[in-house]
C-alpha cells in the first residue's frame, strides 16, 4: 500500500520539481535572446527563481498530489489522465500569479503554465493497477 501511494506521488512531484527548475532556464535564454543585457545577470536570477518557485507553488504541490490521486481512480486513457492533470496544474499556476495582477506576473503565469502542461504531457506516468492479491484483500 505503502509503495502505491509513492508511486501516486512520483509524477506530480516530478513535474512539480521540473517545472521550477526548467522555467526560469527558459525565461533566462528567452531574456539572453530578446534583450541586450548581460547574460551573467539573468543566471544570477536563476536562484531566486527557484527558491521562490518552491516556496510560492507548495500549496499547489498539495492540490497537485490529492488530485492525481483522484484522477487515477477514473477509467480513462493514461494520455487523458494527464490532459486533466496538465488542465489543473495550469488552473493553480495562473491562481498563484492571479494576485500580483502585473504584466510581468502574466508572463510568469502563462511560462510556467506552458511548462507545466508540456511535461504533464510527455512524463511518463505511473498508473496504479491493482494486482490480483490486492484484490482479493
Amino acid at each position: 500500500m505503502q509503495k502505491e501511494k509513492s508511486n501516486l506521488n512520483q509524477y506530480p512531484l516530478s513535474v512539480w520539481v521540473l517545472t521550477i527548475l526548467l522555467t526560469p532556464i527558459v525565461m533566462v535564454l528567452i531574456l539572453v535572446f530578446t534583450e541586450e543585457k548581460n547574460a551573467l545577470v539573468n543566471l544570477r536570477l536563476l536562484p531566486a527563481f527557484w527558491g521562490i518557485g518552491m516556496l510560492l507553488s507548495s500549496p499547489s504541490l498539495l492540490i497537485f498530489i490529492l488530485s492525481n490521486r483522484f484522477i487515477e481512480r477514473l477509467s480513462l486513457s493514461d494520455l487523458a489522465k494527464k490532459f486533466i492533470f496538465g488542465l489543473i496544474g495550469a488552473s493553480c499556476i495562473i491562481l498563484t500569479f492571479a494576485p500580483v495582477g502585473s504584466s510581468f506576473a502574466i508572463i510568469l503565469s502563462v511560462s510556467y503554465s506552458l511548462v507545466f502542461f508540456t511535461l504533464s504531457l510527455i512524463m511518463r506516468r505511473e498508473s496504479i493497477k491493482p494486482t490480483l492479491g490486492n484484490e482479493a484483500n
